[in-house]
């Protein structure tokens, strides 16, 4: 659901997992090792309007309709071109070809808010995106209902997986991870009728034992909150992802598509 506002996590070298350790699944999953592309996937939570009450954590997982509007406008108006992250995942691994100036947006945990402040934009703009569900929370306050999440994926949006109840797996002894990573994925597959092959780490937190439950459960890839715009073929359980939020004018929004360096220097996360 949510995890640190600074957004900064550190990743022993002993977690990185190769495409090479991924099980196999019916075919070859890395068919051209190390193979990167330079592809901003912006991470999101909730499109919305403050409210008084909300806390300084729910305003950091926030950004407000009409600045996501403007983002949407501006990645059409400068050649940019959204993908999923099943598209661009197939690219590092079976060479399919993905459009100019690939972007992904990926939105966390399901919230009600992105059926019509997220989904009805990209519709009405024909654009794409990457929903990562807890199947937990669904049909609850605050979440979107099965209906809704089945309409998205019916119209193009990818739908995939965020855990069964967003725990930091970290924690948690290794049946109690299993189940969570495994019993996510049947649940949605079960659901909507075609695998599910992303993860999202709840709050960005993974080891080792994580990552190891995660490719055996039969997930291609898998993304993390730590800030990175080159997807690698080599690294495809520990993606980076670029964070967006309440705070960034266009500018700002502008430059962390490119990278620029003058952008990041004022955001050390």
């Amino acid at each position: 659901m949510v995890f640190p506002l600074n957004r900064r996590w550190v990743l022993p070298a002993t977690v990185m997992l190769s495409a090479a350790l991924l099980p196999a699944r019916g075919q070859a999953r890395a068919t051209r090792p190390g193979v990167s592309i330079f592809a901003p996937v912006l991470i999101y939570h909730h499109v919305k309007l403050l409210k008084p009450t909300d806390n300084a954590i729910e305003r950091g997982l926030t950004v407000l309709p009409a600045q996501f509007d403007a983002q949407l406008d501006h990645l059409r108006t400068h050649g940019y071109s959204t993908v999923t992250a099943i598209a661009l995942i197939a690219h590092l691994l079976k060479s399919t070809k993905l459009p100019p100036n690939p972007v992904v947006l990926t939105f966390d945990d399901g919230y009600t808010d992105v059926y019509v402040d997220v989904y009805q934009q990209l519709r009405r703009r024909h654009m794409v995106a990457t929903f990562f569900i807890v199947p937990g929370f669904l049909n609850t306050p605050r979440y979107l209902t099965w209906s809704q999440v089945t309409d998205m994926e019916h119209h193009g949006m990818d739908i995939e997986a965020h855990s069964m109840s967003h725990p930091d797996l970290t924690t948690l002894r290794p049946e109690a991870v299993w189940q969570e990573v495994t019993r996510s994925r049947q649940v949605l597959m079960a659901r909507l009728h075609h695998p599910i092959d992303i993860f999202a780490y709840p709050y960005g937190a993974y080891n080792t034992a994580v990552l190891r439950a995660v490719s055996r459960a039969g997930f291609q890839a898998a993304l993390t909150t730590h800030q990175g715009w080159v997807a690698r073929s080599d690294q495809l359980l520990t993606l980076p992802r670029v964070y967006i939020d309440i705070d960034d004018t266009l500018a700002v929004f502008a430059g962390r598509l490119r990278a620029v360096p003058a952008v990041l220097a004022q955001d050390p996360t």
